[in-house]
């Protein structure tokens, strides 16, 4: 009974394994596999559009634990984003951007007041952290400046409770602090300006993508006040949309329409943007299946046709058996007596006396 219960089993993750692949992956008519199914947190791609030129690196993984199959923890990482707008001259660069969220099936807090209590929580919990970004503007500002993000730091709440990296709506309080670089002063420049944010913004991030990852949508904001060591606490709001549409494959890597619009305060900068993403590495969704459906072997080349075999000539037929000679006896006298041989042929006449 054991043996056929586990017999079912096997045979039902067989049968769903083969619908996601039906699902995810495309069969032409000569028997070809191509994606439908693309995996948008993985990839090396470049951008081009009305902002500039521009590129990243993205990468996102689960992390799963053998003796707690109800936690996981989402990983997102974005490294050297960068957009230079030719024609205007102008850069917007981040070294490295990372979120990390950690879910469980049954989130609590334990309350070690008196009797512990169990408290259930409707939401995950993370963070997201920012190194090293960079803003460059020379034909906006009156002076050369540089304003770069040293670090920006956010704890999140995401009440998605989600296990997978598609959806999300998190909030949190933002500490950060940000520098201006006065270019005309020195060499490599001089600080002329801090920025901090002691967890005074609150940030706001929604994320939202279909299946098979051909839509994309993400929504962020950030709102509150922020030190100026140049006019003390002063409001600071951002805020951007960005949307993105798969619409082509090229050897399954993907083609991309990108749309977004951008808003910030502290410059008064507001930007709208369309463009293109073409991917150039990337990995291939879990569930697509790009194995030929037969495998392809090599010609193998016909045998040489063998040799005309000929057939030796028939033996000659056995000469004829020689026929026995057959001797007469000797003719014997019918009178009696003895007979004599005459050598010349007579036979002497014998008289009676």
């Amino acid at each position: 009974m054991g043996t056929a219960k586990a017999a079912l089993v096997a045979a039902a993750l067989l049968v769903a394994a083969d619908a996601h692949a039906d699902t995810c992956t495309g069969t032409t008519a000569s028997g070809g596999r191509f994606a439908k199914c693309f995996d948008l947190g993985n990839r090396l791609s470049v951008t081009a559009g009305s902002d500039g030129f521009g590129a990243s690196v993205k990468l996102r993984h689960l992390i799963r634990f053998d003796d707690e199959p109800d936690l996981v923890w989402k990983l997102e990482h974005t490294m050297a984003e960068t957009t230079y707008g030719t024609w205007r001259d102008q850069l917007d660069a981040s070294l490295y951007r990372g979120r990390f969220l950690r879910h469980a099936r049954d989130g609590h807090i334990v309350l070690p007041l008196g009797i512990p209590k169990k408290v259930f929580l409707p939401f995950d919990i993370g963070a997201e952290v920012q190194v090293g970004s960079l803003r460059y503007r020379p034909l906006e500002m009156r002076d050369d400046k540089l304003q770069v993000g040293v670090v920006k730091i956010a704890a999140l709440v995401d009440f998605a409770r989600t296990r997978g990296q598609k959806r999300r709506f998190a909030i949190g309080p933002v500490v950060r602090w940000d520098i201006d670089v006065d270019r005309s002063m020195g060499r490599i420049g001089r600080v002329s300006e801090h920025a901090v944010s002691p967890f005074s913004v609150g940030m706001m991030n929604l994320k939202a993508e279909t299946q098979d990852g051909i839509w994309v949508g993400e929504l962020r904001a950030e709102a509150g006040t922020v030190w100026h060591t140049q006019g003390g606490w002063k409001a600071q709001a951002e805020a951007e949309a960005t949307l993105e549409r798969i619409v082509i494959a090229i050897n399954d890597r993907p083609i991309a329409l990108t749309a977004g619009v951008s808003y910030a305060t502290a410059n008064d900068e507001a930007i709208a943007r369309v463009g293109a993403r073409v991917v150039l590495m990337h990995r291939n969704d879990k569930r697509v299946n790009l194995k030929p459906l037969k495998e392809k072997t090599k010609p193998v080349a016909p045998p040489p046709a063998p040799k005309p075999v000929v057939a030796p000539p028939p033996p000659p037929d056995p000469p004829p058996p020689a026929e026995p000679v057959v001797e007469e006896p000797p003719a014997v006298p019918s009178g009696g007596g003895g007979a004599l041989d005459d050598p010349y042929g007579e036979v002497p006449k014998i008289w009676e006396l």
